[in-house]
């Protein structure tokens, strides 16, 4: 992340390290930055110097006003546990990890686990009083119903789409799958999520895919009860819906299509991977910054899931932040470091556009308001699919 080689030779390297530890430290994660620099070390540098550079790392930071990102650092942790294989891979808990971190703990994991179970306990009564077994997709087809229908598993209140606040910018917490737990209303990310929490807990073969802003579930059709291998599910206008829409109302390329940017299944390491970008990202928007952290998030995910358009933004957003601390320390001096961040941040939105990603402008937003009130239309005329 850092070239700390190079930092360490700098005549301001005390003000240098004063800056690129004092997250890490109060974040938790001195433990990295002491074996970074314990690293560095080569024979002919004065110990006497590195003790006081330690010193006066821990004496900034003590008075320093930084918030307490604690929660942020364990979520990253626990994921990054499960992404090396340290653990195992559990999407519904990478999903709670996420919004527990924003919500600074406060967010109860059996209270979490406790909803997901009961829904479970009616998925599988459901699949066997109505002989939904005998199909390939069968658990599938319980999971829709689920979520489409009232059912007595779900309080007689379907999942639906939540119009209000679409982008998440007035209250971050209306994406969450907490939010649609506890409220039943949701959007693209919340519902596709907690289908998948679903379909991993009762053994279905369904996946995370992404078009542009938007996530949906694909699984393949086992039952040939379709006209195209994969069924699309649209859990916003409780649809099952051609590939061609997604293709044609969101505007995918060729390109992005043939690199699998957009419409690709997910794995499951995949998926968890893409927690931790938006473990970042929820970063960004709680303290209004990318540094350290989020570079550190955004590196991780892209080891598992480099396809991810999403983490290569925050890993460039990342890289541009740290060139702008470091010429505001340096005097806006370019030297060999500033360098290497440019080429870096230039690399990253190089293969943004080589694999197909391009930037959406305003008239691409009222495109899609429009076909968002069209959504509210076919939801209110086909009250919901039936088995």
């Amino acid at each position: 992340v850092i070239d700390k080689i190079f930092l360490l030779q700098q005549p301001l390297i005390v003000n240098q390290l004063q800056d690129c530890c004092k997250i890490w430290l109060l974040s938790g994660l001195w433990n990295y930055v002491l074996s970074l620099i314990t690293r560095t070390i080569t024979p002919h540098m004065n110990r006497t110097l590195l003790l006081q550079l330690l010193f006066l790392v821990l004496r900034s930071t003590a008075q320093a006003q930084l918030p307490d990102t604690s929660h942020f650092v364990t979520a990253y942790a626990e994921i990054a546990d499960m992404l090396d294989g340290k653990s195992s891979l559990s999407i519904k808990r990478a999903v709670f990890l996420a919004e527990w971190a924003y919500l600074d703990g406060n967010l109860d994991y059996d209270w979490f686990c406790s909803k997901i179970d009961s829904a479970v306990i009616f998925l599988h009564g459901f699949i066997k009083a109505n002989g939904l077994d005998k199909y390939k997709t069968g658990k599938n087809m319980a999971i829709i119903e689920y979520f489409f229908n009232p059912w007595s598993g779900n309080g007689y209140k379907p999942f639906t789409y939540d119009h209000n606040d679409i982008d998440s910018k007035q209250d971050f917490t209306q994406q969450f799958v907490s939010k649609l737990i506890r409220t039943h209303k949701g959007q693209c990310r919340s519902l596709p999520y907690y289908y998948k929490i679903l379909a991993e807990a009762i053994g279905a073969e369904a996946y995370i895919a992404y078009a542009p802003i938007h996530t949906f579930i694909r699984y393949p059709d086992a039952d040939n009860l379709f006209p195209e291998d994969w069924v699309n599910v649209e859990l916003t206008t409780h649809q099952y819906t051609p590939e061609f829409y997604y293709i044609e109302s969101f505007e995918i390329n060729a390109k992005a299509l043939q690199n699998k940017v957009y419409l690709h299944p997910l794995t499951d390491r995949e998926t968890v991977a893409a927690q931790l970008s938006d473990l970042a990202f929820a970063y960004t928007v709680k303290y209004g910054v990318y540094d350290d952290f989020t570079l550190l998030c955004s590196s991780k995910s892209f080891e598992y899931y480099p396809r991810h358009y999403n983490t290569l933004i925050t890993m460039g957003k990342s890289l541009d932040a740290a060139l702008g601390r470091y010429l505001d320390n340096n005097g806006n001096k370019v030297d060999q470091y500033v360098l290497s961040l440019e080429r870096k941040s230039r690399e990253l939105y190089e293969q943004l556009l080589a694999m197909g990603w391009e930037q959406l402008g305003e008239e691409y937003f009222k495109r899609l308001d429009r076909k968002n009130e069209e959504a509210k239309k076919i939801i209110g005329q086909t009250g919901g699919i039936k088995l």
